[in-house]
C-alpha cells in the first residue's frame, strides 16, 4: 500500500510540475506571469483526485512551493484540517450562486471577486475556490468543458533569441554494426541542437533509442553547453518515459512534446508542454 501512495504521489508532483514547468523557468516577476497562470487554469484529469479543475491560484501556489523547495515541494502534503468541513457559510454560498445565476460567463475567480466589489462578502473570508466551484458545479452552473492534459491548448511557432532557451533533440538511423560475437546491429543517432544558436550541445551513436541510451547523451550536452530552459522532443516511448519526465522536473526543464502526427513540428511548427 505504501508503495502505491509513493507512485501516486510521484504522478501527482509530475503532474502539477507538468502545468507551472514553462511558468517556473521564468524570473520572478517577468512580465506576462499572471496571463500564463490565467491560461494554464482549467479543466484537467487530476491524479488520485476526483475534482477535475485547477484554479490560477492553484498554480500560483505550486510555483511559489517550486521555487522554494524545488520539486519535491510539489508532493502532496497531508491537510492540517483533514476530517474538518470545509463548506462555506449558507450565506455566502447564496451570495456566490446569485452572482453566477446572473451571469453564467464569469469565472470561479470572478464570481468571488464580484462578490468582494458588491461588498457581498468581507474580503478576509476565506473562500477556497475549489470549494466554491463544487458548490457551484453542484448548482448545475459550471459550463461542460473538454477534459485536456496538462499543456493541451499551448501551440505556437517558436524561435528563441538566446542560447540556452531551447534543446532540441531527435533520434535518427544510423549505419549498421558488428559487435561482438560479429552479430550485426542497427544504430542509432541521438542529437541535441540548440534553437538560437544552432550548436549541436552533443551528439553520439548508440544501439537502441531507447531511454538508458538517451539519457547519457542529454547529460552530456548538459555538461558541454549547460542546462537548457527547456527541451523539445517528439512522442517516441523514450521521451514520454516517467524517467526522464523526473530528470527534467528535478533539474527545473520544462520538457515540451511535439504534436503526434505533426511532422512540420520539427521545423519550427506547432508544440504542446508536457
Amino acid at each position: 500500500m505504501k508503495k502505491d501512495n509513493n507512485d501516486l504521489n510521484l504522478k501527482i508532483a509530475l503532474f502539477r510540475y507538468g502545468l507551472i514547468s514553462e511558468i517556473v523557468s521564468l524570473e520572478p516577476g517577468t512580465k506576462g506571469i499572471y496571463v500564463k497562470l490565467e491560461k494554464k487554469s482549467g479543466f484537467y484529469n487530476i491524479p488520485g483526485s476526483r475534482r477535475d479543475y485547477v484554479a490560477k491560484e492553484t498554480l500560483r501556489s505550486w510555483v511559489k512551493n517550486y521555487r522554494a523547495g524545488g520539486f519535491d515541494a510539489l508532493y502532496p502534503k497531508t491537510r492540517n484540517d483533514k476530517g474538518k468541513s470545509r463548506a462555506l457559510p449558507i450565506e455566502i454560498e447564496d451570495v456566490l450562486v446569485e452572482i453566477k445565476e446572473n451571469n453564467l460567463a464569469l469565472s470561479v475567480t470572478q464570481v468571488i471577486k464580484k462578490a468582494i466589489e458588491l461588498k457581498k462578502i468581507d474580503k478576509d473570508q476565506e473562500c477556497p475556490e475549489s470549494v466554491v466551484y463544487r458548490l457551484l458545479s453542484n448548482r448545475g452552473l459550471m459550463d461542460k468543458r473538454k477534459i485536456e492534459e496538462p499543456g493541451g491548448k499551448d501551440h505556437r511557432r517558436f524561435s528563441y533569441i538566446y542560447a540556452g532557451e531551447l534543446f532540441m533533440s531527435d533520434v535518427m538511423h544510423g549505419p549498421a554494426v558488428f559487435t561482438e560475437g560479429r552479430k550485426k546491429r542497427k544504430t542509432y543517432l541521438i542529437a541535441f541542437i540548440d534553437d538560437a544558436s544552432r550548436v549541436i550541445p552533443y551528439a553520439e551513436f548508440a544501439l537502441s533509442e531507447k531511454t538508458k541510451d538517451f539519457m547519457p547523451v542529454f547529460k552530456q550536452a548538459i555538461m558541454r553547453r549547460g542546462l537548457p530552459k527547456r527541451l523539445f522532443v517528439d512522442n517516441g516511448s523514450a521521451f514520454r518515459s516517467r524517467h526522464l519526465a523526473i530528470v527534467c522536473a528535478r533539474l527545473g526543464v520544462t520538457l515540451i512534446h511535439s504534436r503526434a502526427y505533426h511532422a512540420a513540428a520539427k521545423g519550427y511548427g506547432e508544440y504542446i508542454v508536457m
